[in-house]
């Protein structure tokens, strides 16, 4: 084995979700599927921090149009994160989850072994690394502002507000259930075009073909259907949002790496959780069907009970319940959060935890 592949998944590694190994070594499969070894060395010589051709160049002193077309060219292979702005293209590397392994979604619909592998990869090891995070790339919001109209709203908090305050929108495949679908392992019955990309993120997959240009109202048909069909809303954790997911438990890594925590509700991010009226609880059980955490039970006199330990505050059980005994109700302002810039600063707070958790600080 090429010692550049060892030293490309320890850099992952050390990133915000982490690249742990495994006894079958099956990462590192994965990335000599995805990086030439070339492309490793220049990935390995890039920071987080955004560079242009120019500067990467100057660095390294190499030739720029070389590393310009290098670099491109690995952008484009989702190999690196790519961005325009101010009238420069700048580039930089990205954590495997949230990044590189979406930045492949495309790939994953067409390649089945590289689906398959990273499929064993997730349920191996890269969900127990994401689990044992200390903190989240996404965080969870009700569909609707209505759900919770009895107090002030934030716009990141409000999913319509989110799709309209952005111009450039994108939608593409669900990279969870293009890995479930593409290798028959369980194939997701729920919609799988609901990845939804704003401004910079839009326009990455775009130029990478990934993705197709939305309307704010398609926007908000899918995640009204979202909603409808039972799969949680999440946005990347931070006040400026580059993507809204819609996700369901049985192939969301997110929600799947959540749920092997004992207190999932203390690891996200979210200002609310459900609360159901004893009195008006028919004892149907639609909430139990609808909600992705394993968060609801009946009672023996067939009342839903709500585990806050488990609760996320996504509002599937209030939308469907027949006889509005489900509401969200907002935490106290002492157990409020404050939510990160961007997912820049995520990464950030996640790798300085994992560093913690680790101990290697």
């Amino acid at each position: 084995m090429s010692e550049v592949y060892e030293k490309l998944r320890h850099y992952f590694d050390s990133m915000a979700s982490g690249y742990p190994k495994t006894k079958d070594g099956v990462e590192i499969t994965i990335l000599k599927m995805l990086y030439s070894e070339d492309e490793a060395s220049l990935f390995l010589n890039m920071t987080p921090k955004k560079e242009s051709s120019k500067e990467v160049a100057g660095r390294l002193q190499k030739d720029e149009n070389t590393i310009s077309n290098e670099l491109e060219a690995m952008s484009q292979k989702g190999l690196l994160w790519r961005e325009k702005t101010a009238g420069k293209t700048i580039f930089s590397t990205s954590p495997f989850v949230v990044g590189i392994l979406e930045y492949n979604v495309k790939r994953l619909s067409e390649d089945k072994e590289l689906a398959r592998n990273i499929a064993i990869y997730g349920m191996n090891g890269l969900m127990q690394s994401l689990a044992a995070a200390g903190e989240q790339h996404m965080r969870t919001i009700p569909v609707n502002r209505q759900m919770v109209e009895q107090w002030p709203v934030a716009i990141y908090d409000d999913a319509v507000d989110i799709i309209n305050s952005h111009e450039k929108i994108a939608v593409g495949l669900c990279s969870c259930k293009t890995i479930f679908n593409s290798i028959g392992m369980k194939p997701c019955d729920k919609p799988i075009e609901v990845c939804i990309g704003f401004d910079k993120m839009a326009e990455y997959y775009l130029e990478n073909n990934s993705a197709r240009e939305i309307s704010k109202d398609e926007a908000i048909n899918i995640i009204t259907k979202s909603d409808e069909q039972g799969m949680v809303l999440q946005p990347f954790n931070g006040k400026d949002i580059g993507a809204l997911c819609s996700c369901c438990g049985d192939c969301c890594t997110v929600l799947l790496s959540l749920k092997m925590l004992p207190n999932p509700a203390k690891e996200v991010r979210s200002n609310y959780y459900a609360e159901i009226d004893t009195d008006g609880c028919s004892g149907c059980e639609a909430c139990i069907d609808r909600c992705q955490m394993d968060a609801i039970r009946m009672n023996d006199d067939n009342i839903a009970l709500i585990d806050l330990n488990r609760c996320i505050g996504c509002g599937l059980c209030v939308t469907t319940c027949p006889t509005e005994a489900a509401q969200l109700v907002k935490k106290p302002e002492s157990d409020l959060v404050e939510v990160p810039r961007d997912l820049e600063e995520v990464h950030e707070i996640m790798a300085m935890k994992r560093e913690l958790i680790s101990g290697r600080v």
